[in-house]
């Protein structure tokens, strides 16, 4: 197939072509770094870092490893007021964690006004940063 109609996938070296990597992507993620408390039923209590937040998920540095599939309760304070949220361990490599939230979440509308005072992350920044 001609490499003007090849969507997606792999490039010609097995390397993820970029359209394949923005789509990977559901969401618009904004940078912020704030203090998280994260209530891990295996782990109990762990203190960490947020990196970045989207309407679906937030991604945090911690001391410890978490489970991936485990369901936590996250409580941050956003500039809009406090949130307290549970989301499941969706990936993890070292010590940075990708949280996505479990529905029902009635913090939902918290989060996207925060979103909007947020800078968001260029496109470029996005891609580096699996989620």
């Amino acid at each position: 197939m001609p490499k003007a109609h090849r969507r997606g996938g792999a490039g010609p070296i097995g390397i993820p072509r970029l359209d394949a990597l923005l789509d990977a992507r559901r969401d618009l993620r904004f940078k912020l770094h704030v203090a998280v408390k994260i209530d891990s039923p295996s782990k109990g209590s762990v203190s960490g870092k947020t990196l970045d937040l989207s309407d679906h998920g937030v991604s945090a540095t911690l001391p410890i490893e978490l489970p991936v599939g485990e369901v936590v309760e996250l409580d941050l304070t956003l500039r809009i007021g406090r949130v307290n949220v549970r989301a499941a361990v969706r990936d993890r490599n070292a010590l940075r964690h990708g949280f996505e939230f479990v529905e029902p979440n009635p913090a939902q509308h918290l989060i996207r006004e925060n979103c909007c005072l947020l800078d968001q992350i260029p496109t470029s920044d996005r891609q580096k940063t699996p989620d």
